[in-house]
């Protein structure tokens, strides 16, 4: 199975161990709840997928790399104790509680959360002298003498022995007691993926014109040469911090994160026209606009789809603001809206300001809000501060005579303020919907300037595929969106599919020539 079916297989069997019954035993006994063992290659994303559904549950998750572990440090530092037996004192031997099992319970203890994962990686290369510690916590979920807590399931993960070379093949024993999966990679899934977390829009493209360079191992005489899901992903990072800080992305970076010299190699040739294509950046200019339609009537596929992929860049830009704007409305609405039915008054603001930063100090450090969501609630917070300030500023402008406030005639004005806040916030949402159209709408006129479909093609599978892009695509307001819509529709009906590209120089050797 792929890695999101394996997701989804885990959180129905997480929702199925945790059920009850009416006298509140669980409805599969816990001898009964097999821990999950996930076995696939290596940076395909198994610990990111726990991740995931420790956040879509709201359940903790607890994640160790076995090969980090001896059995000690597993179980626990032996103690002696003073223990009677037959009336005859003697020095007995007992277990600190291991660091594994402790670390649940300050889970809970920092989160409030009963229920959760246990992840355990590379459970399969354990030491020999750790193995019978393994083969116990899989059958009675206990490390030494302690048990892991109720409302939480076993998951493990490993590596097949032909990607790892400390793996212990797991004996039959062992298999019979867990829920066994394999994973493999799979490149359409990956890119579901990588639209929905941001993945740098050029590795998408490139990934699209090489699938076969999306997931490889090769040995070799000097070793293994391999590009993984996770090498990807990691590159995508510090790619767009890079960029932000002005700082040159060369070869040397891809090849730290691409371990395979002719890939990276012919990844950083693909980025170079993706470089080019943003230094051209479309602002509008007239000499940058026939730039642009002059290069792309005289490129070749895997030029048209660099400039497709900084385009999509372009576009997501703003869909990601478009979002973040329409939610701050959103939120502010439905905050200023309860504050008005409530009296409109600013020491009711004010109570509402502090009640939220506690609620967000709180959440911080539980670590239960993504660093995104809490950026989002900041800037809320700061908005209805400086409502606050303005309110406070108006009703000191219009003090009665005798040093008091006419009261309906406060209540209005808040009301008023609060009114135009809201508008300018709705304002704002309009404009950046209209620059996302507009950002869609003048890539497209770039793009058919192409002499083939792929890169418009291409260009609108990505669209179709960027969530954040939906609501403003589903409106009609960019019709080039939906003419090509049906024409990729119709497309992949007749499994047209794009053929890969050469790799390496060859498919740039014109390169230079062409854009000169």
């Amino acid at each position: 199975m792929n890695i999101q079916e394996a997701k989804t297989e885990i959180i129905h069997t997480f929702r199925a161990y945790m059920k009850r019954r009416a006298n509140g035993a669980y409805r599969i006994p816990i001898e009964k709840q097999r821990p999950l063992l996930l076995i696939g290659p290596p940076g395909i994303g198994k610990t990111a997928v726990m991740e995931q559904i420790a956040k879509e549950e709201q359940i903790g998750l607890v994640s160790y790399t076995m090969t980090h572990h001896t059995r000690q440090s597993a179980v626990g530092l032996p103690l002696i104790r003073e223990k009677k037996y037959g009336g005859q004192t003697y020095s007995a031997t007992e277990y600190t509680m291991s660091e594994i099992i402790a670390s649940i319970y300050d889970c809970i203890a920092r989160t409030g959360r009963k229920q959760g994962i246990l992840f355990l990686d590379e459970i399969n290369c354990v030491s020999e002298t750790l193995s019978p510690v393994m083969l116990q916590l899989l059958q009675n979920k206990m490390f030494g003498t302690y048990t892991i807590p109720d409302g939480w399931v076993i998951a493990a993960a490993g590596n097949p022995p032909e990607y790892n070379k400390s793996v212990r093949e797991l004996d039959m024993a062992t298999l019979d007691r867990v829920k066994h999966m394999e994973i493999e990679a799979n490149l359409s899934v990956w890119m579901d993926y990588a639209f929905a977390h941001n993945i740098h829009p050029c590795i998408t493209a490139y990934l699209t014109a090489h699938p076969a360079h999306f997931y490889q191992i090769q040995d070799t005489p000097k070793g293994q040469l391999f590009v993984t899901a996770r090498g990807w992903e990691d590159l995508s990072c510090i790619m767009r911090v890079y960029e932000e800080d002005e700082v040159p992305v060369r070869e040397s970076l891809m090849i730290q994160y691409l371990q395979h010299d002719e890939i990276a190699r012919s990844f950083y040739l693909f980025y170079d026209l993706f470089r080019y294509f943003r230094n051209t950046m479309v602002t509008g200019s007239d000499h940058l606009s026939e730039l642009w339609h002059m290069n792309l009537a005289h490129a070749d596929i895997t030029q048209g789809l660099a400039a497709a992929s900084h385009l999509t860049a372009c576009v997501r830009h703003h869909a990601l603001y478009l979002k973040e704007q329409a939610i701050l409305e959103k939120e502010l609405k439905e905050t200023l809206t309860s504050w008005n039915a409530s009296g409109a008054s600013p020491s009711l603001l004010s109570q509402t300001i502090e009640s939220r930063r506690s609620a967000l100090k709180i959440k911080k450090e539980k670590q239960l809000i993504e660093q995104e969501d809490f950026h989002k609630e900041q800037r809320l917070i700061r908005m209805l501060e400086d409502l606050l300030q303005r309110l406070k500023k108006e009703d000191s402008a219009d003090l009665e005579e005798d040093g008091t406030t006419d009261l309906e005639k406060a209540v209005f004005r808040h009301a008023r303020i609060a009114d135009e806040l809201l508008q300018e916030a709705g304002r704002q949402s309009t404009e950046a919907q209209n620059r996302l159209a507009e950002t869609i709408s003048r890539s497209y006129q770039l793009l058919e300037t192409f002499p083939g479909d792929e890169p418009l093609l291409y260009f609108t599978a990505d669209l179709t595929g960027e969530p954040d892009c939906a609501e403003p695509l589903a409106t009609g307001a960019c019709p080039e969106y939906s003419y090509h819509a049906q024409r990729l529709l119709l497309v992949r009906q007749e499994q047209k599919l794009l053929q890969p590209l050469q790799s390496g120089e060859e498919m740039f050797q014109d390169r230079e020539d062409t854009f000169q």
